[in-house]
């Protein structure tokens, strides 16, 4: 990873950020007149509805390079976290190239492994209002923003002081097209084999993430249960405290009702998702571990997680996917678990 990432952009590559730059500047003119119109097509909210249409242009329009060349990776913006909140860099070295970041304290009795993806994540302050914060990580191909590092913070301190103890671990995996699958789920693996290796019981492990986190959240899931062929398996005492997914990317067909319904209320496009998917998995086919949603439901009947969360927004082009993985977890699972659909 430190020697393709971040890239260095051509000559060329560098000149065209003018004309992207342009571009977006007219994307947000355009979307501030069209969404006086949107109907209920658009975003709920006028400016919502502007700066998502920024985002998608942003996406689209500047290539996976240029995106990555832009903006630290996920562990230098967790370094940038710490050193501002006047922290200690807690950074360990896992097998097979990825990284973990602690948040707290590394020897706290419960432990969150998370892995970033790209959601509407809801900031923690205005959880009950359902409101949101957009995050520009994601796809296997973006790095995390830093404001997931805030909000974990937010979330762990919560915790704590209702007495739950409990410190995070955020993932830095090897982004797209640097790595393909199933390297970035062997990082996953490696997170959480690392995390047992510690002596914590599993009972006070949780795992979870969004978007392409979720996906991983899932692999790992699915390994932990049927070892994937190429990644060494990893046998746990006990089933996980629990798992969660928020809008997890459990497909990667574009041939369902909310990719076209919400293709303007959310901030990702059928467009760029099929370009994040396609280099994601470099030509290789789909697969239980990498899509979900393409596993049968007796595959879950040994999920090994006491207690499983979905959430998804109600305006993600990811909706119908999940909605369809949902209804084949209630099929095989038997112990409480809590899907949530939350409209923002």
């Amino acid at each position: 990873m430190a020697n393709t990432y971040p890239p260095k952009l051509t000559f060329l590559e560098k000149v065209d950020l003018a004309p992207a730059n342009i571009s977006l500047i007219a994307a947000a003119i355009y979307t501030a007149i069209a969404a006086i119109f949107r109907g209920q097509k658009g975003a709920k909210s006028y400016k919502k509805h502007i700066s998502y249409a920024v985002i998608r242009k942003m996406l689209l329009r500047l290539s996976t390079r240029q995106n990555q060349a832009l903006n630290p990776p996920t562990n230098g913006v967790y370094d940038q976290y710490v050193k501002q909140k006047g922290m200690e860099s807690q950074t360990v070295e896992l097998e097979h190239g990825g990284l973990g970041h602690w948040i707290g304290n590394k020897d706290a009795k419960n432990v969150l492994i998370y892995f970033h993806g790209m959601s509407n994540t809801l900031s923690w302050d205005r959880f009950k209002a359902h409101a949101n914060t957009v995050y520009e990580g994601g796809g296997f191909a973006v790095a995390a923003n830093p404001v997931y590092f805030q909000l974990l913070h937010e979330i762990m301190d919560k915790l704590n002081a209702a007495g739950k103890d409990i410190a995070v671990f955020m993932l830095t995996y090897t982004l797209t097209p640097h790595a393909v699958y199933p390297t970035q789920m062997q990082q996953a693996v490696e997170a959480l084999r690392h995390i047992i290796g510690t002596g914590r019981d599993p009972s006070n492990v949780i795992i979870g993430g969004d978007s392409a986190g979720g996906n991983l959240t899932l692999a790992v899931l699915s390994h932990l249960s049927h070892p994937h062929a190429a990644i060494k398996p990893l046998e746990i005492s006990g089933p996980l405290a629990g798992a969660f997914m928020i809008a997890p990317w459990v497909s990667f067909s574009q041939d369902f009702p909310s990719v076209k319904d919400n293709e303007s209320k959310d901030i990702i496009t059928s467009d760029i998702a099929v370009r994040w998917g396609s280099s994601y998995l470099a030509g290789q086919k789909g697969d239980n571990y990498n899509q979900p949603l393409l596993a049968p439901a007796e595959w879950w009947k040994d999920v090994k997680a006491r207690n499983l969360l979905v959430v998804a927004g109600a305006d993600e082009i990811l909706l119908s996917a999940i909605d369809e993985f949902v209804k084949k977890l209630e099929v095989r699972i038997i112990f409480p678990w809590h899907p949530e659909y939350l409209c923002f």
